[in-house]
């Protein structure tokens, strides 16, 4: 059982949370978080060891809640799934959403949030928990896929696990540049990648 956290803290974390719907972490500050809190400073200072402590934490929630949703929905296509064409039909559909270019923010920020832990080893301790946590449900979701017969056997689930994330963060490097590429022409390459390489069809 986890233990109970204070509400203050609590609500420092939530409304920082909210705060980053609005700007970057790079723009928030101590005082945009407390006047939206109300809460004085030296409360922040005792359930913090500095602003950058509460900003980490409430980058871990958003990062947990991408964990959350990414495993939860390749795990559900898995199960609803009846043959291999369903479960790699309704994974297309899932391509094409995460790599909308619409959700070009949501991939600058995960990259901005993995930057930020190069040099930060309080921070990249953190993260690498809840990241590792991703990983292992996605490979927990492989092997589920490769036991009904959707994926092959030829890879190790963690490594396919690892390439669906990669490709989903690199693609932000299309979303920077001025002459983007044709979206339905990534996604299809996505697709076959996946049916002819990792379904073996």
């Amino acid at each position: 059982m986890k233990p109970e956290v204070h509400a203050t803290r609590q609500l420092l974390v939530d409304a920082t949370v909210k705060l980053l719907d609005e700007v970057t972490f790079e723009e928030i500050n101590a005082v945009m978080v407390l006047d939206a809190t109300g809460v004085s400073k030296s409360s922040l200072y005792h359930f913090f060891e500095d602003f950058s402590d509460l900003l980490e934490q409430a980058l871990l929630v958003r990062f947990q809640h991408t964990v959350n949703n990414s495993a939860g929905i390749i795990k559900d296509i898995i199960r609803k799934s009846g043959t291999q064409e369903e479960f790699f039909n309704a994974l297309d559909g899932v391509t094409r959403v995460t790599q909308d270019r619409v959700n070009a923010a949501v991939r600058f920020e995960r990259a901005r949030i993995l930057a930020r832990s190069e040099k930060n080893e309080r921070f990249r301790t953190a993260l690498g928990e809840v990241q590792q946590q991703l990983t292992d449900s996605l490979t927990e979701a492989f092997e589920m896929a490769q036991s009904k017969g959707y994926l092959n056997t030829s890879f190790e689930p963690r490594t396919g696990a690892v390439f669906i994330q990669s490709y989903t963060l690199g693609r932000a490097v299309d979303d920077i540049t001025t002459s983007h590429m044709n979206d339905e022409d990534w996604n299809h390459l996505i697709s076959r990648i996946m049916r002819q390489v990792m379904g073996n069809f």
